[in-house]
């Protein structure tokens, strides 16, 4: 290879990498000065639920803003262990998926009165807070919602 091939390589090289250096200048300042373009994020609508058919002890399973939510209709069992604070001592509303790998909830079948985990055994109370924490455990998320004429409830807001 001749003298005057390698000059004209090494010049084409030399060209693309400062083209290359002026385009990621370009996004690297216009990332900075140009404010992120958030997406807000479309939230579902609310839905009207009817509880009437929801039998003590039961969890009714609903799909909303594309999650799974639970409804659970506490035993009285359930409901003697609660604090004060809570909207309705009857029912339990959450977003049914618990643990770390986000498995489905079920009434513990040796206590009666404890959600459990059906992956990973974690076990939480009526109120949705984990029993024997975990670090890596968190209580249920309760989506919003409120109960209307009696047997029903809006899921949603």
């Amino acid at each position: 290879m001749t003298t005057n091939t390698r000059q004209v390589y090494r010049s084409i090289l030399k060209s693309l990498t400062f083209i290359g250096l002026i385009v990621l200048a370009f996004f690297m300042i216009r990332s900075a000065v140009q404010p992120p373009n958030y997406q807000t994020k479309q939230t579902a609508k609310p839905i009207t639920i009817d509880i009437s058919d929801i039998q003590e002890g039961q969890i009714k399973i609903i799909r909303w803003d594309d999650k799974d939510i639970g409804i659970l209709y506490r035993t009285k069992e359930m409901q003697k262990l609660l604090p004060k604070q809570t909207i309705d001592k009857r029912y339990f509303v959450f977003i049914n998926s618990g643990g770390d790998i986000n498995c489905p909830l079920n009434i513990d079948a040796s206590t009666k009165i404890h959600l459990k985990d059906i992956c990973s055994g974690y076990r939480y109370d009526g109120s949705g807070k984990v029993i024997k924490t975990n670090s890596r455990v968190h209580n249920l998320i309760i989506p919003p919602h409120h109960f209307i004429q009696g047997n029903k409830m809006i899921i949603g807001e």
